[in-house]
C-alpha cells in the first residue's frame, strides 16, 4: 500500500505546478519513504547500519530538502517540513544541520513541541565534545524536553511513540548525573562583556552569532560568552609512552580549525566597511568593464572565505584517511570524490562497519555533492579556483547565474558563502564527534585504567 501511494504521489508531483501543492506532496512522499525504510530495511540497534545505504531514506531527505526550498504562504506546513527535515538530517547523524532546521521552525512557531524536543535530542548527542559546557548542554536538553513532554501537540503531531522516545532521552540524561538536582538548575549565561572591544570586534561577534558560525552548540543566548567560542576538540586514547599520536592529529585538527577561523574572519571583514580597507583596496588598479561588475578588496575577501571553507573539507578527508590508516595517497584525497568514501563503487567497509553515526554524517554530505544537491557550491568553487567568478552589485543589476557559471550577484555569493561556512562547521563537528565515538569504544573495551592528560592551549600571540 505504501509503495502504491508513493508511486501515485510521484506521478501527481510530476504534473503539479503549484508550489504549495508540490511542497505538501513532497512532505507526504518523504513520510512514505521513511515508513518504507522502517518496514523493509531498518535493522534497529543503537546505530542502524542500513542508514548510510538506504535509498528510501535518501529519497525522503531529497523530497524534504526540495520542499523546504519552496516559498509557500502556509506557516503550519512550513514548520512541519522543517521539523521533518531536521528529523531526516538527524537520522543520518547530521544533528548540527538538524538543529538549524529546528531553529528555523521555532522562528515560525515558537515552542512548537516537536521542534523543541527534537532539537534537544540532537543537541544532547554532541554534549560530550563540548568541553566545559558539557554539563550545561545536558541540562538544557533535559529541561527543554521536560518543558514540552506534556504538551498535547507533542502526541498530536508525533504520536505516543514520539513521547516515549523523549521519555527515554530523559532517562538517558538522568543516568549521567549522580546529583539529579543539577537537572533542575537554572542555567544562567551572562552576556559577554563588550567593554574594551573595538567596533569591529563587536560587529564580528554579532555577525557570527547571528549566522551561527561558532564551533559550539549553544542555544540559550547568542550573546553570552559560551556562544562565542570554539571549544570543541578531539580526545584520544594512546599508550603511556606514545608521545606522538595525539599531537599528530591535534596539529591536523588545529589546521582545520585555524582555516575555519580565518575563513570566518575573511567573511566578516568582507561585510565590514572601513576606511583603512578602502584605502588599501584603491592601491590596486582594476578596469571597470561598464557592466557593474565588482573587483575590490571586500569582494576578494568574500571569495577567499568561500575557497578556504571549501578546502577544509579536503583536510577532513585526509584526517579520516590517516585516522583509519587507509593508506590512500594524500595527493589523491578529496572530500567530494569517491576515493575516501567508496571502494569499487560501494561504501567502504571501514565506514559501514564503524556503526559511527558521525562518520555516516560525513559520508552523507559527500553523497549530497555526488547527487548534485551541492551543485551551486561546486560551480562557485570551480569558477573561483580554476576560471573566474565575476561578482555584480545586487542593488544595481540582476544576473542570471544559471546561464553563465562565471557570473554571480553579490547577495547570492554572500548567502552561498554563509551556507558553505555552516556546512563546513557541521563537518568539523562531525569529524570531532566521529573520533570521540571511536575513542570511547576503546575506552569501553579496555581493562586498564586510563589516565587523563591535559593539553596546553596557549597561542603565544
Amino acid at each position: 500500500i505504501i509503495r502504491e501511494g508513493i508511486d501515485l504521489g510521484e506521478v501527481t508531483l510530476s504534473k503539479t505546478k503549484n508550489n504549495r501543492t508540490q511542497a505538501y506532496l513532497r512532505y507526504c512522499l518523504a513520510n512514505g519513504y521513511t515508513y518504507l525504510h522502517q518496514l523493509t530495511e531498518s535493522m534497529g540497534g543503537i546505530v542502524d547500519r542500513t542508514i548510510p545505504q538506504s535509498e528510501h531514506l535518501l529519497q525522503a531527505k531529497r523530497h524534504l530538502l526540495q520542499a523546504t526550498d519552496f516559498e509557500i504562504d502556509d506557516p503550519s506546513l512550513k514548520v512541519q517540513l522543517l521539523v521533518n527535515l531536521g528529523n531526516s538530517l538527524d537520522t543520518f547523524g547530521r544533528g548540527i544541520e538538524a538543529i538549524h532546521a529546528y531553529n528555523e521552525a521555532l522562528r515560525l512557531s515558537k515552542n512548537f513541541p516537536m521542534a523543541v524536543a527534537n532539537r534537544a535530542k540532537a543537541l544532547r548527542a554532541f554534549a560530550d565534545i563540548s568541553d566545559k559546557y558539557r554539563a550545561s548542554i545536558y541540562v538544557t536538553a533535559y529541561q527543554d524536553i521536560k518543558s514540552v513532554l506534556d504538551d498535547p501537540k507533542l502526541v498530536q503531531v508525533g504520536g505516543l511513540e514520539a513521547k516515549k522516545a523523549f521519555e527515554r532521552e530523559l532517562t538517558n540524561i538522568e543516568s549521567r548525573f549522580q546529583d539529579k538536582s543539577l537537572l533542575k538548575k537554572n542555567i544562567k549565561h551572562p552576556r559577554y562583556k563588550t567593554d574594551g572591544l573595538t567596533k569591529f570586534e563587536k560587529y564580528y561577534l554579532d555577525f557570527c552569532s547571528q549566522e551561527g558560525l561558532f564551533l559550539n552548540f549553544h542555544i540559550h543566548d547568542g550573546h553570552c560568552e559560551a556562544a562565542i567560542e570554539d571549544p570543541v576538540f578531539i580526545r584520544l586514547i594512546t599508550k603511556l609512552d606514545d608521545n606522538d599520536t595525539f599531537y599528530y592529529f591535534a596539529k591536523q585538527l588545529n589546521q582545520i580549525k585555524e582555516d575555519y577561523a580565518v575563513a570566518r574572519l575573511n567573511l566578516v571583514q568582507s561585510q565590514y566597511k572601513q576606511k583603512a580597507f578602502d584605502n588599501i583596496s584603491k592601491r590596486t588598479s582594476y578596469v571597470y568593464a561598464l557592466d557593474y561588475s565588482q573587483f575590490n578588496l571586500y569582494i576578494g575577501l568574500l571569495k577567499s572565505a568561500f575557497k578556504d571553507a571549501f578546502n577544509i573539507l579536503d583536510k577532513i578527508a585526509v584526517f579520516i584517511n590517516d585516522y583509519y590508516n587507509l593508506e590512500l595517497k594524500e595527493n589523491n584525497i578529496y572530500f567530494i570524490t569517491a576515493s575516501i568514501w567508496e571502494d569499487k563503487g560501494a561504501i567502504r567497509r571501514e565506514i559501514l562497519n564503524s556503526e559511527n553515526i558521525s562518520l555516516y554524517a560525513l559520508y552523507d554530505i559527500y553523497r549530497d555533492f555526488k547527487s548534485n544537491r551541492c551543485q551551486k557550491i561546486k560551480q562557485i568553487r570551480n569558477a573561483l579556483t580554476h576560471r573566474r567568478l565575476v561578482v555584480f552589485d545586487s542593488l544595481i543589476t540582476s544576473i542570471d547565474d544559471d546561464a553563465d557559471k562565471h557570473n554571480i550577484d553579490s547577495d547570492t555569493l554572500l548567502q552561498e558563502t554563509v551556507n558553505l561556512m555552516r556546512l563546513t562547521k557541521a563537518a568539523i563537528i562531525y569529524l570531532i564527534n566521529f573520533v570521540n565515538i571511536e575513542e570511547e569504544k576503546k575506552h569501553k573495551a579496555g581493562v586498564k585504567p586510563i589516565l587523563s592528560m591535559y593539553a596546553d592551549t596557549s597561542q603565544f600571540l
